[in-house]
């Protein structure tokens, strides 16, 4: 039930939404509403109040609403904050660094507080009102409250003397999805501590909430497994690599990097400051050259032409786990550690895309085994993946796979989707398989998210390469959100790395701004307000990246709005109808 409250606030938002004669709604005032007043409030405790401007309150992702007030307040360049402690840190690290204590008689300048009132917040939404007289937030876990801090500090503006101006606003926000995710792959080509704790922290920055973490593929396994040393000692290093996209080029350098489990460890930590989830990956039973030639016995030995190594190539290849006991020990050993090094992780990703059938259909061993399982060699991925998903869940985590192996019988019912094969009729089929298994989705469509695609049809033009195709800003935001009947729990982007070869710059260049425009549709599902509306946000938040040393890709606005709205499906009076109704419950 809506309060009286929040029936009155509609009425004044629709009110406000001007259409033009074309019949679409003007962007800001579907959005940001105004208080029907120019009255300046005084000046209180040292806080100033100032005139604003119409984009002061540009937040990336939307915000479910806001309350736009005339003003603006200016704090001073020590503020006065009380929070919890962990807030309090994460306010003195991402919103403002010099702080002074509060006494128990003495009002903050700034105020973070913790609610029961979950049914209104959520786990991660927030309320945020700037006043006159301070800024007030509240929440009903920390989470939450993280999040307000990342709309404070993009709502922020400092001055030269350090002070800090902000708009005056009421803000009632929380997601509609709770998958909010990127994807690194960091076995192609590899990406230190540093660059991770990068990708991290602008991440949260768009408030995006899971890291699925890809460590292990046929060109390396990067994670450290104390029972198989090998697996980073041999499977860590491939003697070349190949060169752009002939297959025939190689660079003839020695390939060679895995991280140790006290910068994994340093890594979680730094996720866990920002209420952000890893999502660990070890693919299996496809995609793992790299353990065979650090483990040949794991492979099907017992085919012609069988000479594994850390692939140097890129693609998917032929060398798959061989069916027997030994390889299921393996996989059982290798999941029991990753669990306990990736002790907080709720989820845990099996992988299982792309298994190639051709060594179990020659391999004699795989025929018997095959046999005695009453099953089709092709058949045996289901096996691997069925052990690994049960394995996982004994340890009370949730398993994730590629959407390939969703042909994989008694999987538990907990278990999660990650729909890419999104061509041809992938979103309904794929979609309605998992629902009928009861199995919820993560879309992750290669057309809309994989982010190593160019961002230019004129490949040339850019600076760095790419896999191929063309997958612009605006396709990224205009998403489906929904695959047949499936229970959608959000979206993710993917950052393969093959062609990511030129380090962290190379990385942000790939991933945002696109990486924000997904962050968004996730945030604001169906309530998305519009790719025009989007784009001039992001523009004031361009500053804060600059600042955030993010290398992102240029944003230009080009096409007079008459040109835009006819490519903008969703800024017309209707979505700007949905923005303003549609409820923020997750149930997308």
């Amino acid at each position: 039930m809506l309060s009286v409250f929040h029936i009155i606030l509609i009425n004044v938002l629709l009110c406000f939404v001007v259409v033009e004669s074309t019949g679409r709604a003007k962007r800001t005032l579907s959005r940001i509403v105004r208080r029907e007043s120019d009255d300046l409030p005084e000046s209180n405790d040292g806080i100033t109040v100032l005139p604003s401007t119409d984009m002061d309150a540009a937040v990336v992702p939307a915000p479910a609403l806001i309350y736009r007030m005339p003003g603006s307040i200016t704090l001073p360049s020590e503020m006065r904050v009380r929070a919890p402690p962990k807030l309090l840190q994460a306010f003195r690290k991402h919103a403002h660094k010099a702080l002074m204590p509060v006494a128990d008689d003495e009002i903050p300048h700034v105020l973070l507080e913790l609610s029961n009132r979950k049914d209104e917040h959520g786990d991660e939404g927030y309320m945020l009102q700037v006043r006159k007289d301070g800024v007030t937030m509240e929440a009903s876990s920390e989470h939450g409250l993280f999040n307000g801090i990342m709309t404070f500090r993009q709502l922020s503006k400092k001055g030269a003397d350090g002070r800090v101006s902000l708009p005056l606003v009421h803000i009632q926000d929380k997601p509609a999805f709770l998958w909010r995710g990127m994807m690194l792959d960091v076995s192609r080509h590899f990406f230190p501590v540093a660059d991770v704790k990068h990708l991290l922290n602008t991440m949260a920055f768009f408030k995006m909430n899971r890291f699925h973490w890809h460590l292990t593929d046929d060109q390396g396994w990067r994670v450290p497994i104390e029972k198989y040393p090998r697996l980073t000692k041999v499977g860590g290093m491939r003697q070349e690599t190949q060169r752009g996209h002939d297959e025939t080029l190689t660079v003839r350098k020695k390939y060679n990097h895995s991280y140790s489990t006290d910068e994994i460890d340093d890594i979680i930590q730094h996720a866990e400051s920002l209420f952000i989830d890893i999502v660990p990956e070890v693919d299996m039973p496809g995609h793992t050259e790299a353990a065979i030639a650090a483990y040949p016995q794991l492979g099907n030995v017992d085919t012609e032409f069988f000479h594994p190594e850390v692939q140097p190539h890129f693609g998917a290849f032929n060398y798959t786990l061989s069916p027997r006991k030994r390889t299921a020990k393996f996989q059982k050993d290798v999941l029991s550690e990753l669990v306990l090094l990736f002790a907080n992780s709720e989820f845990i990703h099996l992988g299982g895309d792309e298994v190639k059938t051709e060594q179990w259909e020659k391999s004699s061993s795989a025929t018997e085994i095959s046999l005695a399982e009453d099953t089709d060699v092709v058949n045996l991925e289901a096996t691997f993946v069925e052990r690994a998903a049960k394995h996982v869940h004994q340890f009370e985590r949730h398993a994730v796979i590629w959407d390939e192996a969703l042909s994989t019988p008694n999987l538990p019912k907990d278990t999660v989707v990650m729909l890419w094969r999104n061509w041809g009729s992938g979103f309904e089929d794929i979609g309605s398989s998992a629902a009928a298994k009861n199995l919820s989705v993560v879309l992750a469509p290669q057309t809309f998210t994989y982010l190593d695609q160019f961002q230019s049809e004129d490949h040339s033009s850019e600076p760095y390469d790419a896999h191929g195709g063309f997958l612009p800003l605006q396709q990224v935001y205009n998403m489906p959100l929904e695959a047949g009947p499936a229970k959608i729990l959000g979206m993710q982007a993917q950052l393969w790395s093959e062609y990511i070869n030129k380090g962290r710059k190379n990385m942000d260049y790939m991933a945002w701004p696109r990486g924000a425009a997904l962050a968004e549709v996730a945030w604001a599902g169906k309530a998305r307000p519009g790719f025009k509306d989007f784009e001039e946000r992001l523009q004031h938040q361009l500053t804060s990246l600059k600042d955030m040393d993010v290398n992102y890709r240029p944003v230009t606005i080009a096409g007079s709005p008459s040109e835009q709205d006819e490519e903008d499906p969703l800024s017309d009076t209707a979505a700007a109808e949905r923005l303003l109704l549609q409820p923020q419950d997750g149930s997308e």
